[in-house]
């Protein structure tokens, strides 16, 4: 079967300034004793206590990252099962309003400059007592809020579903800040006692390969491009290519999923046609106003189902 791949000029943008990489792996960000670092477990560093003391929202459910290879935890204020409804079909997904860390080892002037490429603007706030950056979109609103750990080492926050404010976000990322720096804050106890309990008292079944493949768009939709990169059989100079590509969306919906090929799947690969209503920033990198069509073909590799290919062909 024939692939037509979407061409990234951006990943050119992105890896051909410089000698640099860009990136470091988590062994060498580990050896980098710098103050102010963090451990990878997000969810510990920053547990539900500390995110309702430092944003006065009561916290429902910590989530961290399914992939260990991403660095993330999501605090949900509001958690419901059928919260993702995809018209026209039966298929619900869990969610909810969050606020979300992110800790990553990529090249903080390199990151900059991608945001910078997409239209953003870059600013700081002297409430955060830490060298940092705040990233706002065209419209003025706030994208992402970055803590600067080391040139190679950074942390962000944002949030999903209007579960904090712009402002909140910053107050929120400066009291991140007064933990990562030592300083001294008042910790209450978060209302919910335990906020995994549900996973606990549960067995959830795996997720199928549609579901993966529906979830990899849902997160592109929501903006955590770095989760749905982690879902990628790509090296990280590819995948810093389709990050920028992915922030050229304004918006997605899924419209439909189906198999097709299947007289080529095999036990570790399997293929689908999706169709996707989306909004762009510019057309631009094969995304286009309104209807798209994707083929994404997902390989097994170690017991877990990747993200192989993605094309906008057959």
């Amino acid at each position: 079967m024939k692939k037509y791949f979407l061409i990234l000029i951006a990943s050119i943008l992105l890896t051909s300034c410089g000698g640099n990489k860009g990136y470091i792996t988590g062994e060498e960000a580990a050896k980098m004793q710098v103050k102010g670092d963090v451990d990878t477990d997000i969810c510990k560093q920053f547990d539900a206590d500390f995110v309702y003391s430092a944003t006065g929202k009561t916290i429902v459910k910590v989530e961290p990252s399914p992939l260990a290879t991403v660095y993330a935890c999501d605090y949900y204020t509001d958690y419901k099962e059928d919260f993702y409804k995809d018209e026209g079909s039966s298929i619900v997904m869990p969610g909810g309003p969050s606020i979300n860390i992110v800790l990553d080892n990529l090249n903080v002037e390199k990151q900059k400059e991608g945001v910078k490429f997409l239209g953003a603007t870059l600013g700081e706030d002297p409430r955060i007592d830490m060298d940092h950056y705040i990233v706002y979109r065209e419209d003025g609103s706030i994208w992402e809020v970055a803590l600067v750990i080391n040139p190679n080492r950074f942390i962000w926050t944002d949030y999903s579903h209007s579960a904090l404010t712009d402002d909140e976000l910053i107050l929120f990322a400066a009291k991140m800040a007064d933990r990562m720096q030592g300083r001294k804050m008042d910790i209450q106890k978060n209302p919910v006692a335990d906020t995994q309990s549900a996973e606990k008292e549960t067995i959830v079944p795996l997720p199928s390969n549609e579901d993966i493949v529906r979830n990899f768009f849902n997160l592109i939709s929501e903006n955590k491009i770095q989760d749905a990169l982690a879902m990628m059989d790509a090296n990280e100079d590819t995948k810093q290519g389709w990050g920028v590509n992915f922030n050229l969306i304004k918006s997605l919906k899924i419209k439909s999923i189906e198999p097709t090929f299947q007289e080529e799947w095999t036990d570790s690969r399997v293929t689908y046609k999706i169709v996707l209503d989306v909004q762009v920033k510019e057309e631009i990198y094969g995304w286009s106003n309104g209807e798209n069509h994707r083929w994404v073909t997902l390989e097994k590799a170690d017991g877990k189902w990747l993200v192989h290919e993605l094309a906008n062909n057959p």
